[in-house]
């Protein structure tokens, strides 16, 4: 056996005072706060914030204007100029037309033959008429692989151009 073992164990007094009969547990404080209670807050706070992180992202990333119709339009003739087949000229502007036409008009999307396309255009008989005539004009190049001297390039572009400017003209005095 160890010396430990054999040696009695004596322990100092206790001090003199109360008698441990009275002793109480631990004190609650007033304003203390469940653990339910601080995760609930701490929940609270972080979904707050990732709403006003995310209304911020979402302002910072708000799609361009809308670019006019018109101004498309001429972008897309002004495109034309520089092709070089007159297969690819006549069908860039008859598709830079035909856009437009279709946007100003609130037409659907969707491919129709130029007749049909013509057809469904809300236009004056003599605006009608030069319309079928610019895009017949251009299917002739596109399908039957007619050949455009400089003039007929020209006079192609400028039909294209005053088409869309009398239609852009003849919409803004409707909306007026």
């Amino acid at each position: 056996m160890s010396l430990l073992a054999q040696m009695p164990v004596q322990l100092p007094p206790l001090p003199e005072g109360p008698a441990l009969k009275n002793v109480r547990g631990p004190v609650e404080l007033n304003g203390s706060y469940e653990s339910w209670q601080i995760a609930l807050a701490v929940l609270t706070i972080l979904l707050i914030a990732a709403g006003a992180i995310w209304l911020y992202l979402r302002s910072r990333s708000r799609p361009p204007a809308a670019i006019p119709p018109i101004e498309v339009a001429r972008a897309e003739l002004n495109a034309a100029t520089q092709a070089t087949g007159d297969e690819r000229f006549a069908l860039l502007c008859a598709n830079a037309v035909r856009r437009f036409l279709a946007t100003e008009f609130k037409l659907p999307a969707g491919s129709k033959t130029s007749a049909e396309f013509s057809a469904s255009i809300p236009l004056e008989d003599k605006a009608k008429a030069r319309l079928v005539d610019f895009l017949n004009a251009c299917d002739g190049v596109k399908f039957a692989g007619q050949t455009l001297s400089k003039a007929q390039r020209s006079e192609i572009l400028d039909t294209a151009n005053s088409l869309i400017e009398e239609t852009q003209k003849k919409e803004d005095f409707k909306t007026a």
